[in-house]
């Protein structure tokens, strides 16, 4: 059983973890290139979904605490949060590109 709980915290850090790079990975693409942003968010989701279900049977298995649910209820949450960020950002267009000190009119 105290593996079990070892392995539900530890796919709930990678939960958090993804989630992180995931948001990271469209928050840098919308501001490089918006155009790009649509592909990036079809790549992203899958990993979104994947950190989101795959605490579930380990929770279930573990008996976990309340705890370890309410940090995986926040994860998703996050998760679904991050995509629709993802989403709206593809709708606004990029900041344009800042000039270098001297080289514009």
């Amino acid at each position: 059983m105290a593996a079990a709980l070892v392995l539900v915290w530890l796919l709930i850090t990678v939960q958090v973890l993804t989630i992180a790079a995931c948001a990271l990975r469209l928050a840098r693409c919308h501001r490089r290139d918006a155009s790009r942003l649509d592909r990036t968010l079809h790549r992203t989701a899958p990993a979104l979904l994947a950190a989101g279900v795959l605490p579930v049977p380990a929770l279930l298995v573990a008996d976990a605490p309340a705890a370890a649910w309410g940090l995986w209820g926040a994860g998703t949450i996050a998760a679904a949060l991050a995509h629709a960020v993802g989403d709206t950002l593809r709708d606004i267009p990029s900041p344009p590109a800042a000039t270098q000190a001297g080289s514009g009119p």
